[in-house]
């Protein structure tokens, strides 16, 4: 639940709710698809129920579900607590997320790990942009890697952030494979990301000095971060600006 209500939520509980702990990108080729699975934690799952999808409040049918055993799908009508199920055809799912018929209960988000490395993604075969894009796209979402939008730039070329450079061999490997997208890596120069207050806009960031080589940026959820090359930047910012409050994790997203 979410730090606003901290509550226990008993299997027992007779309304449905359940929180979506992984996305596949991709499982099926031919179709692109995209699958969140959904632990359920109370209350009985009915194919074609509508919830509520907490993070945007808007109501949603769960027409398509499945169990999956390797590559065989099996459709799914009824399931209860503990049972994992996939949905597919909801783009607008992210990991995390709640799903319920009660609009009391929000799950608190799944804990990402703050980005130590830092990469351009670049697109050398401009034929192939389209599935680039939607590739790059489809594996953000599952939580590759995180992308961010360098403040006061119009540059296309993503800046990538992960925990450890495997990720991202990870990412440039589907990327090829799965989307026939070439890929080119370039190195960034930050070594560190923090995030500052939420609700930070764009225009309060014209009287804030950065450090040499530091950059605002922009990530996924339009939450503004700081990049720095160097800890000692961070560390710097930090005692020239005490008052701004900086955090190695995005600030929660709450229920609407």
């Amino acid at each position: 639940m979410s730090e606003s209500t901290p509550q226990f939520v008993s299997p027992e509980h007779p309304q449905f709710s359940g929180f979506i702990f992984k996305i596949q990108a991709n499982m099926d080729p031919k179709h692109r698809d995209r699958i969140a699975f959904v632990r359920i934690v109370s209350g009985k799952f009915e194919r074609d129920m509508v919830v509520t999808h907490v993070q945007t409040g808007k109501k949603v049918r769960l027409s398509s579900s499945h169990k999956l055993f390797g590559n065989e799908r099996e459709t799914v009508d009824e399931a209860f607590p503990g049972d994992i199920i996939g949905l597919v055809g909801h783009d607008g799912f992210g990991i995390g997320d709640t799903l319920t018929t009660d609009s009391s209960i929000c799950y608190d988000e799944i804990p990402r790990f703050t980005p130590e490395v830092f990469e351009y993604f670049h697109n050398p075969n401009t034929a192939k942009f389209k599935q680039f894009r939607q590739g790059l796209d489809q594996l953000l979402r599952e939580g590759v890697a995180q992308a961010f939008q360098l403040k006061d730039t119009a540059s296309r070329v993503p800046l990538l952030g992960a925990v450890g450079p495997l990720q991202f061999e990870v990412l440039q490997y589907r990327l090829e494979t799965e989307y026939g997208a070439e890929t080119r890596r370039e190195p960034a120069p930050f070594q560190a990301v923090r995030w500052l207050p939420a609700g930070t806009k764009a225009e309060d960031l014209d009287g804030i000095t950065l450090p040499t080589g530091s950059r605002f940026a922009f990530d996924g959820e339009e939450n503004v971060v700081a990049l720095f090359p160097t800890e000692w930047a961070l560390n710097y910012f930090g005692q020239n600006h005490p008052s701004i409050p900086l955090s190695p994790l995005a600030p929660k997203r709450e229920g609407r």
